[in-house]
Parts: structure tokens; sequence; C-alpha cells
């Protein structure tokens, strides 16, 4: 196949390209959430005036003419939405119920209709609105052609994301390998032939998009870097791998820089002469409260998930940042030392450091051991379920090296933080379970002291009905353990259940969007948790018998994953403010 060589001059790309050319905010949002919007993006309609904004959580639509969100028209005759895009003509096409029957439905006037395309396509309609591209579920391939009709392409890896040429005539494809690196295809529509356009690009595993000029001779994509990774680099919290935007010749192959700024800028596309983009802007921090409430004070910048010691003259936390290249693999753990007032003391230096994703450890009662989650592997990975990773609970003694590590379970997806019981015997932690991803379900894992070798495991039990944990924590006084229960969407609610599985009680529901976490005061009379408040994140307090919690910050960004320190004085806490913003520069 021959794919199309239309090198002509895009009118104003050398100003785009060049220094001090500052992009448009179109829109931004800010969700209350840690993790989860790493990856969301904004994919805007042909005639720029919508946008759909595809988060973990929900689908939503925005009118960019009124900047605001436009739920009547997203909701309007399909249920249950799970998925949406836009066809060739801006109309929207959703991924949703209708009257009992699920698929792809399309706008019709006041009207929709239903579509050929099978439910789980993530489709991209052709410029002239005949064709689609999509890819499938688990398929290695990229299917191509009208909707009733496609054709399929099998490829050597995960496609990542599409591009039509603007006379609908080559799909291009993004796909990803197994070594990390990615290839970007062409697909002759008429011909069938598939064409490499580029091999070895560094661009992220996780769905994206290509954006094509309006001549076809460049494509926008979306990269960490102009050349190969070394491998370590995935893995070193400090690299420069952010996304940025590329401009790629596609007579050449040659790639060029057009879009670098901090933050990850990723999920390209061409409309109306513009290139639109997603960018990621967030900034976390290590806090303390005052255990009464009140303002938040930055204690490290650039971390999150605090523990404190078992003597609370420490403070340790996860470091690295939410990467969207190499999504975890860079985050580490360190400490800081803290004085009475809860100020760092010195420098904060690593504490537990090694290939792919390692969590802040937490302290035995004792001091002696470090516990902690990592996807530990023993070669520099290239992506977060490589194989050769771990997904689970590790056993450090405090001081030792981390190839002294032991790893105390086997089975872990998706594992939480550790809590100690008051014996320093036990820790409590929570893991999807294999056959119900999504669903975690708390464990306890029972070492020897001496030796920090683990001697049993078993579940803790759970009520009738109970959807699943996020996050547990050990009451100080040793027969119960704190649990956050997901529910549905931003409904949680909070429990303590007994250790020997005899007693549970429901004591609040709550709003959340994420992993907001709970912990004991010392005491053990008391819970601090984190609930949704005026679209944000906020601690709260509640008594352990029950009744009326207590609202103890009002901050500006989210606070999550709350810890008291041994003395009873200080909450410890992530500060989050996420940014999504959607951008854009005239070519």
């Amino acid at each position: 196949m021959n794919i199309p060589r239309r090198v002509l001059w895009v009118t104003g790309l050398a100003v785009a390209c060049g220094p001090g050319v500052e992009p448009e905010t179109v829109y931004t949002m800010h969700p209350p959430t840690w993790f989860e919007d790493g990856w969301s993006y904004y994919d805007v309609a042909r005639n720029g005036n919508a946008a759909l904004f595809g988060a973990r959580f929900g689908i939503s639509l925005i009118d960019l003419e009124r900047h605001s969100e436009e739920n009547t028209r997203f909701n309007a005759g399909v249920d249950q939405i799970t998925s949406a895009g836009f066809d060739a003509e801006g109309r929207l096409v959703r991924l949703g119920v209708r009257n009992g029957d699920s698929g792809w439905f399309v706008e019709e006037g006041d009207d929709v209709t239903k579509t050929p395309l099978p439910r789980d396509a993530v489709p991209k309609w052709s410029p002239n609105g005949s064709l689609v591209a999509y890819t499938r579920s688990g398929q290695d391939a990229v299917f191509v052609g009208a909707p009733g009709g496609v054709s399929r392409y099998g490829v050597d890896g995960a496609v990542t994301g599409l591009g039509w040429s603007p006379e609908s005539d080559v799909v291009f494809a993004m796909v990803a390998h197994d070594n990390g690196l990615s290839s970007l295809l062409g697909f002759g529509v008429e011909s069938g032939d598939v064409e490499v356009v580029r091999e070895d690009l560094d661009a992220t595993v996780r769905f994206n998009s290509i954006g094509v000029s309006a001549d076809g001779a460049f494509l926008y994509i979306a990269l960490a870097g102009a050349e190969v990774p070394d491998a370590e680099a995935r893995h070193q919290p400090d690299a420069d791998r952010d996304m940025d935007i590329y401009r790629l010749d596609v007579a050449t192959g040659e790639v060029r820089v057009v879009v670098d700024t901090p933050g990850d800028d990723f999920y390209p596309d061409v409309v109306n002469g513009r290139l639109y983009w997603t960018h990621n802007e967030i900034v976390d921090a290590v806090v303390v409260v005052p255990a009464e409430g009140g303002e938040a004070r930055v204690v490290v910048e650039d971390a999150q998930i605090p523990y404190w010691s078992h003597d609370g003259g420490q403070l340790g936390f996860t470091y690295g940042g939410w990467r969207v290249a190499d999504w975890a693999l860079n985050l580490d753990a360190g400490v800081v030392a803290v004085d009475d007032e809860a100020r760092a003391v010195g420098e904060p230096t690593p504490i537990v450091v090694g290939y792919h994703e390692d969590f802040t450890p937490a302290w035995s009662p004792d001091g002696r051991w470090m516990a902690y989650h990592s996807h530990r592997s023993t070669t520099p990975v290239a992506a977060y379920a490589a194989a050769g990773t771990t997904d689970d609970i590790y056993l450090l003694r405090t001081g030792a090296p981390v190839e002294e590590e032991i790893r105390l379970t086997d089975f872990g997806w998706e594992v939480g933080m550790a809590d100690w019981a008051p014996d320093g015997r036990r820790l409590v932690f929570d893991s999807w379970e294999q056959d119900a991803p999504g669903a975690s379900k708390p464990w306890i894992v029972t070492i020897d002291p001496s030796t920090g070798q683990a001697v049993d495991l078993e579940r803790l039990s759970l009520p009738d009905g109970f959807n699943g944990t996020l996050l547990a924590a050990w009451s100080p006084l040793g027969g119960e353990i704190a649990v956050v229960e997901r529910i549905q969407g931003e409904q949680q609610a909070l429990w303590v259940l007994s250790v020997d599985g005899e007693v549970s009680e429901k004591l609040l529901d709550i709003r959340a969007s994420t992993y907001g976490g709970v912990d004991w005061t010392p005491d053990g009379q008391r819970l601090v948790y984190a609930a949704l408040s005026d679209g944000r994140m906020q601690l709260y307090s509640l008594p352990r018998s029950g009744g009326q919690p207590q609202q103890l910050t009002r901050d500006r960004a989210s606070l999550i994953q709350p810890q008291v320190s041994p003395d009873g004085r200080w909450i410890a806490a992530t500060r989050v403010y996420r940014s999504k913003e959607l951008r854009r520069l005239r070519l």
C-alpha cells in the first residue's frame, strides 16, 4: 500500500511550534479523585462545539461554547451509558440501553437509532461519515469498513489509538508491543494493505488518539520522548518522561515536538485547523491538620499516602507521581523526620526503592518491621501489568536493604496498603478477588515477628451482601477493624468489623469519589475518614459509637488517606489538586 504523500505546508505551523507561543485553554475540570483521572481525556466533536470527557467513573458531555456540561442531551433516549463518541457529523453515539436493548445508539434528531457496532467496540468514524474503524476488548486487531461489514486486521499488540486520513482512505493505528515500544501503522481501506509508518515509538500503552493534519501530511501523536527510552528510566521517579505532543511526517517518519510543557500532554486531535489535546496538571503533597480540625500545612511536596512511624518521629510517603507513560512504575517510598509540631526536620530520603510500584510502608508497633504494597519485578519492565510483575504485600526489617524484603503474599491483585494489629503479629490488607475484578476483600496475614515469615493467612469475614472494601485500618484496641465499603458510583459506607467475624456494624453511609481512607484515634474512640463536600474530598471525624460526623477541613483541594499521629495531635493526609485541561493551538 502507498500511503498518500500529500506533503503540503500547514499554514502557521512554524509559529505554533515556535518558542513563546502559549496554548489556549478551552475547558478545565478539577475531578476530586486520586489516581483515577490520570488518563481521563477530552474527545472533541468534528464541529469543535462540544467534547466528551471520558473518565474511569463515567463520561460527560461538555458544551464548549457555553462552557458547561450538557446532561440533557447526553442522557436523552439512552439509559445506562457506559461509553460514547462522535460521528463525522458531530452526532453523539452512545453505548447504553434503550428499552432493554443494549448497544451503540446514534442521535437521529430527537430520537436515536441503534448501529451495527458490537458492544465492545471503541469506534472512530471516517471524515466522510460512511466508514468506521474500531478496536475490540481483548483482540489485537483493527476493524475497518462500513459499520455493518468491516474487515479485521490482526496486529502484534494492543491498539492504543486511531486516526483517519482526510480522504477516508487510510486508517492510522498506534500499536503497543510487549517490549513497551509502539508502532504506527497505516491501513489502506480499499487495498487492504498495511504499511509501517514508524516503529520503536515511546508511546503510552493506554488508549490515546491520533490527530491528522488537514492535508494528511502530518500525524500528531503523544510520546514520552523522540528516542527509544532507557528501560531503567521508566522506573525512576525523577526521570523527564511526561507525555508531549509530537508531529510525525508521514512521508519521512521524522518526529518533531510541538507541545512540551510540564505535566502530561496527550490525546491529540485536529479539528477545524486547530490541534486539541488533554493536559494533566496535578499538585499533591503530604500535609498535616490539627486533630480538632483546621488548615492543612504542607510537610512534603510532591508526595502522597502518608504513614506515621511507630514513635511519631517520622512520616513515610510515596513519591514519583502518576506519569501516564510509565503508569506506577516510577513510584517509590520515602521518609522524612518530623518534630513534635509535625514539621519536617531535614530532607526527605528514600526508604523503599526498586523496580515498579512501591507504596508507603507501615511500621510495626515496635518499629522493627515495615510492611508495604509493591508490584516488585526483578527487571525493569515496560508496563504496569507486564510479565514478571507482582502485586502483593512485602515485609522488610527496618533499616535493611530492599534486597532482603520478604514477600508475604503470592496471590494479590490490586492490593491495598497494609495496617498492623497492636500485637505486631498480624496485618490487614485488601485485594481483588481472582474471579471478581474490582471487588476487594480484606485479608489478615499472621507473621512470626522474629523472622518476618508468614505463618497464617485468612480472609476477614464480611456481612452478607457486602460489595467490597476500599482500604482497612486496625483498631489500636485490637479487636476491631474499620473498613470502607465500595457500593456504587460515589456511594460508600463506613463499617467496623470484629476480627473474629462475629460482629459487623455499619456506622455511616458516605459519598466519596476515590480511596478516601480511614484511621483510628490512638484511644480507639473515634474514626477519621474522607468524604465529599462541595465537590472535594475533605476530612471528617466520627465517634466509634456512631452519631453525627464532624467536618475537620474545608480545603480548596481534596484531602484523602488520613493517618492520625501516635500522640493523637495531628492528622497527616494526602492533599491533591488535579486539573484536566482541554488545550488547543491553531495550526
